[in-house]
């Protein structure tokens, strides 16, 4: 009887709330549709939608879809979106719109990110360049910087090889710096040197970046490479979104290094009547890689209502490495609160962020062993000698030469970093146009590395601190670091308009702290293989043969920065900042610093009026950034642990010094003048950017060779000589086709930097920062140096001039005669690491609900060395080795291998770098489908060809020596670099 009576309860609540529903809903209704860019066609997002005289809202999502509720009697839709007309459509009784709205004449009206502020493009007197995130690169991203890379004029991102783990080095305007900072500063929503990848690509809104010396001076010491600021994603008022991105990729290798098949080995080794033949054909790339699968899913929430809006979003990665047993697996979360009080006067922001990555690192020296490993061996012993270790892997005695399967299956080489961001700040407006705003942050990160090589692992180099496995009856190294840097900023605003002069001001008081600590410890000797993570059970420490180390250390800055701007009528422009800024990592002598900044605009269409121009704007600036040293306490005096020594009996700890003092060393200075012009013209189809740069880098901070006695130690950190980089960027965008139907946008950017060392100390030496070849028996073969006069990146040493009848190499002897190598052999610059110009090119066609999207990128001018070609092309390596064989390889040649320009090659290429198809789906209200705003399917290729003449893996750009991460030693192509690879990408981007 109760469940009849609560039944019949329920059916008469139903359907009352369907009646009081209906009465509702009848007072509104709903209406979807699509903004597109009335020139192209294109999808606008980001749109403004609102119901006119009221504070009902929506945007319009990548797809340019959008969804609102209207209430009864309200018929009248106002668009808005910044560099468009503002637009008013009366939608009647339509449920479906279609709403094309006008670019802005001055397309320059939209706003850009700077230092502590934005400014509108029009007013930008400095050289900045924002890209959206419409224009990032798609596919199979995993970096941030992958979204920038070849999208900036003179911004160089580059990172050779495959691999998932492995970061890319970026440049801005070439070398400007010895210090710590060789990449711009990242700022992310005000966020000062926060970590890029401390986000997700899917969660960024935009990107500017500030490349010469006015824009960066407000930040002062951290400013000399530039600045790259972050905006990210937050919600909307008048909106309630939740977006899902997903795809799936598959990604090969694409290129590799050159090398004889087993039939070509055999014949060779047959014909010296050296070498081993085991019989088999084995091919160890193909044994090592494989078809690496990804996928990626990002889920995000996002609305609001007039005084709090919000955006949160979850990530999930899951990549798989081209080399077997490599990988990594992230999850990354973000929420962004904004809420407004006391008439909106009050402005609160909350910012959190969170990611943990479990990454499989594998070994990259496997790529090496791939090419040089006898191609007629097999990969698991056949006979009990070949079993050097009992692993069940074939494996042979001999310098740098391991199994390169085994390698990768039987150790390990895992890394675990978590990392968290916090970010608030509350900003009050005080009187019309002055705010005053606090703000506090902090990052925290956390690297956990875990590496085992077990006892029956045969591993000749690449594992931790040298040692096998088998050699130490397993061996086991750990190591923890963290970082903590804390920020806490106060700034005061003012704007304000007088007649035709408005003002904007800023002033600001900053502190910065860093601290970073960490410990290492590797040991063997253990009881069994299952013990290995346990350190207790490893005889080593109790025989002293472990080692331990820690450390910790940090530094604080200090700032004070302020900065004007002035616009007058929109014609004249003006801006100048200054920052006094503390460092505790400075001698006592020299803690201090000023960094000024000053920049001027005019356009000069509104002066003389230039036919076909709508802006045509002349800028001029000048400033100056600092550079901080690339460690803690490099002006004191500190010492270090020797190694343990068995004194009667008994191990004792000894120590020494390691670094003398230098109460002197003061800050790098970068001064910087830039000349650009911006202009529009053709009815904005055609739009661009020029710009000239000359800068002086001064009181180079490096590490060089001192007498001792007197002195300690034989090397001091000092302030040793001076940069002198030049350039120009040519940026340029146009509007091919702008039909209804078909549409086509097309962008270029170009650049040319020279950077030459034009002052070197003389207690610094006649050159500076040198790299040898390496191991093996090539330690004492120097490849590059850089020296007063010369340009960064000189690679150095004899010119090749053929062989003689015999076989011997032939060198020039510095008068154009081809001698034999000797003690005088004449050594002269052979090469250039770093390229003469950087191209890239983007187009965009769109037709009905398709559009495609391909980008080509070059850079051309440096020149590589080829390390597997200069050990390995040779057949007198062939009695163990496999032989490089390009196009190089000289059958003749019968000499010990000398390095000359003969394994130096030019590195010119062009890649296609992306191309993704994409269709957007007609949504049907009906049915289902009424609650799904939008639905767009897509394909992408990345990598999907290179052009080039070099005959290694990947002819990208080496920006630093990637065995010691030496920045004056740029181009060398190492033997342990991963192969080129290519993906294909999958995906759906669906809005609720």
């Amino acid at each position: 009887m109760r469940i009849k009576l609560l039944l019949k309860g329920v059916f008469i609540s139903v359907l009352l709330f369907t009646f009081a529903s209906t009465g509702i809903f009848a007072q509104s209704k709903k209406v979807s549709g699509k903004i597109l860019n009335a020139s192209t066609g294109i999808a606008v997002e980001g749109a403004s939608i609102l119901v006119k005289g009221t504070s009902i809202g929506t945007t319009s999502n990548k797809d340019g879809v959008f969804v609102i509720t209207m209430p009864n009697g309200s018929s009248v839709l106002v668009v808005s979106v910044i560099g468009y007309e503002t637009q008013e459509v009366n939608v009647s009784n339509k449920s479906e719109v279609e709403i094309k709205i006008n670019e802005s004449i001055d397309k320059l009206t939209d706003v850009v990110v700077v230092g502590y502020g934005t400014q509108k493009k029009k007013e930008i007197t400095s050289a900045i360049t924002s890209v959206t995130a419409e224009q990032f690169n798609k596919g199979n991203i995993n970096d941030v910087a992958q979204l920038l890379q070849g999208k900036v004029a003179g911004l160089s991102i580059a990172r050779p090889g495959g691999d998932p783990n492995g970061g890319f080095e970026i440049r801005l305007r070439g070398l400007s710096t010895l210090g710590a900072g060789t990449s711009p500063l990242v700022v992310i929503d005000g966020q000062v040197g926060a970590d890029l990848n401390s986000i997700d690509p899917n969660d960024i809104q935009s990107i500017d970046v500030l490349k010469d010396g006015s824009s960066a001076a407000i930040y002062g010491t951290r400013g000399s490479a530039g600045v790259i600021i972050v905006t990210t994603k937050t919600g909307k008022r008048g909106t309630s979104q939740v977006n899902y991105n997903g795809s799936v990729s598959v990604e090969t290798a694409a290129r590799l290094t050159k090398h004889m098949s087993a039939d070509e080995y055999r014949a060779l080794i047959k014909n010296l009547g050296a070498g081993t033949d085991y019989g088999f054909n084995t091919d160890w790339y193909d044994e090592i890689t494989r078809p690496a699968l990804s996928h990626q899913h990002n889920l995000s929430f996002s609305g609001g209502n007039d005084h709090t809006t919000y955006n949160a979003s979850l990530n999930y990665r899951n990549a798989e490495g081209i080399a077997i047993t490599t990988g990594f697996k992230q999850l990354n979360g973000r929420l962004n609160i904004t809420h407004k009080a006391l008439n909106d006067r009050l402005v609160f922001n909350v910012e959190f962020g969170a990611t943990r990555k479990i990454a499989d690192l594998g070994f990259s020296n496997a790529f090496e062993y791939a090419v040089i490993y006898n191609p007629t061996s097999p990969v698991y012993a056949q006979t009990p000698d070949q079993d050097l270790a009992g692993g069940g892997y074939f494996e042979v005695s001999a310098t740098e030469y391991s199994n390169p399967v085994a390698m990768l299956q039987q150790n390990t080489n895992e890394q675990t970093l978590k990392r968290l961001n916090f970010a608030g700040s509350a900003e009050y407006e005080i009187l019309k146009g002055l705010k005053f705003l606090v703000r506090y942050a902090q990052q925290s990160t956390s690297t956990y590395l875990t590496a085992y090589s077990p006892s029956d692992a045969f591993i000749d180099r690449g594992f931790y601190n040298g040692v096998t496995g088998v050699g130490r009856h397993g061996y086991s190294y750990k190591s923890d670091n963290e970082a903590l840097t804390q920020l806490y900023e106060n700034t005061l605003s003012y704007q304000r308009k007088i007649s035709n002069l408005e003002i904007s001001s800023i002033a600001g008081y900053s502190y910065q702290d860093f601290i970073y600590q960490g410990f290492n410890a590797g040991g063997g000797n253990f009881i069994t293989d299952l013990s290995g993570q346990d350190f207790s059970t490893a005889q080593d420490f109790q025989n002293g043969l472990g080692s331990v180390g820690s450390y910790k250390n940090g530094n604080r800055l200090v700032a004070f920065f302020g900065r004007v701007n002035l616009n007058y009528n929109n014609i004249a422009f003006l801006s100048a900042s200054l920052r006094r800024e503390g460092s505790s990592e400075f001698g006592p002598n020299n803690k201090w610093g000023y960094f000024p900044a000053v920049s001027a605009g005019v356009d000069l269409n509104k002066l003389i009026s230039v036919p076909g121009f709508s802006t045509l704007k002349l800028r001029g600036s000048y400033g100056v950034t600092g550079a901080l040293p690339p460690f803690s306490g490099l002006s004191e005096l500190t010492f270090n642990g020797r190694g343990n020594y068995l004194i009667n009996g008994a191990w004792i700890a000894t120590y020494g010094p390691n670094q003398n003092e230098n109460p002197d060393l003061k800050w790098e200075k970068k001064a910087e003048i830039d000349i650009g012009l911006d202009f529009a013209a053709f009815n904005s189809r055609l739009t661009g950017t020029i710009d000239y740069y000359n800068r002086k880098t001064s009181d180079l901070i490096f590490n060089v060779t001192v007498p001792s006695p007197p002195a300690l130690f034989n090397r001091a950190w000092r302030n040793v000589g001076d940069l002198r980089g030049t350039g120009y960027e040519i940026a340029l965008n146009y509007q091919v086709l702008k039909s209804g139907k078909l549409n086509w946008n097309t962008g270029i950017n170009y650049s040319h930097n020279h950077v030459v060392l034009t002052r070197l100390d003389p207690s610094a030496g006649s050159y500076i920062g040198e790299t040898n070849l390496g191991s093996p028996g090539q330690e004492a073969t120097l490849i590059t140096r850089s020296y007063e006069g010369a340009e960064i990146g000189a690679f150095y040493n004899a010119v090749y001039r053929g062989v003689d009848k015999d076989g011997k190499f032939l060198f020039d002897d510095g008068n154009g005669n081809a001698v034999l190598s000797g003690a005088t052999t004449y050594k002269t610059v052979i090469g250039h690491g770093l390229p003469k110009f950087e191209m890239g090119w983007t187009n965009t066609f769109t037709y009905k609900n398709f559009d495609l999207n391909f980008f080509l990128r070059g850079s051309f001018g440096h020149d590589l060395i080829n390390t597997e070609r200069a050990f390995f092309e040779n057949t007198n390596v062939a009695s163990i080795y496999n032989v490089v064989n390009t196009k190089y390889f000289n059958p003749d040649l019968n000499d010990a291998q000398i390095f000359s320009s003969l394994f130096v090659e030019k590195g010119d290429f062009v890649k296609l770098d992306n191309a993704t198809l994409g269709y957007n789906f007609n949504i049907s209200k009906k049915g289902g489908m009424a609650s799904v705003r939008s639905i767009r399917a897509f394909i992408t290729g990345h990598n999907l060809f290179t052009i080039t003449g070099y005959t290694g893996a990947d002819p990208e750009v080496r920006y630093s020596d990637n065995l010691n991460g030496n920045i004056l030693a740029p181009g060398i192509d190492r033997r342990s670099t991963w192969v080129l690879t290519r993906s294909f990408t999958l995906g759906v981007n669906i809005g609720l």
